[in-house]
């Protein structure tokens, strides 16, 4: 019986990591990369992440992609002691943080202002208790910032982010 050459593509195994990946299309890779803003997979926000720039100073940083970042790591929010708090239901402290206060923070608006129902403190308790369940991953937050160390990061956050929010000013 003659035999059957075998194709190099049939000898690979689909968990063989020796053999180089198919090269995609260049202009297709450079769509991707131009929407990927983090390793967190995040959704896109109306700033300008400055790739291209060496910033210098803490008023440079993207201060709307840092409160994203920062605030996508909430986890296991305590609504129910919130609610308790500010006498309302859980449901109407998620709601209100889901469509008023994170859409805001993100846009960079104003957020604080006495609304239907919720005084400025209130919105502000709101936000504290979701910047206490955040556990903000400084490092993977640092690589949307080139050029930028996690200390560097943490520090705009700290010092000039995070004493505008307590006071229910806007970011920038």
């Amino acid at each position: 019986m003659p035999k059957i050459k075998k194709d190099k593509s049939q000898d690979e195994k689909p968990y063989d990591r020796s053999s180089s990946p198919p090269t995609p299309n260049p202009a297709s890779a450079k769509d991707k990369k131009s929407t990927k803003q983090s390793k967190l997979d995040l959704p896109s926000i109306k700033g300008n992440l400055r790739e291209n720039k060496k910033v210098t100073r803490k008023s440079d940083y993207d201060k709307s992609l840092l409160v994203t970042l920062v605030i996508k790591t909430a986890k296991d929010t305590r609504w129910e002691d919130l609610a308790k708090e500010v006498n309302k239901t859980p449901t109407q402290c998620k709601d209100l943080w889901r469509k008023v206060i994170q859409p805001l923070l993100c846009t960079n608006s104003s957020w604080a202002n006495d609304g239907t129902g919720w005084t400025s403190e209130m919105k502000v308790k709101t936000l504290m208790t979701i910047l206490e369940s955040c556990t903000p991953n400084w490092v993977e937050i640092a690589d949307s910032f080139p050029g930028k160390t996690k200390s560097q990061v943490n520090d705009v956050w700290r010092e000039v982010i995070l004493p505008r929010l307590k006071k229910g000013n806007t970011i920038e």
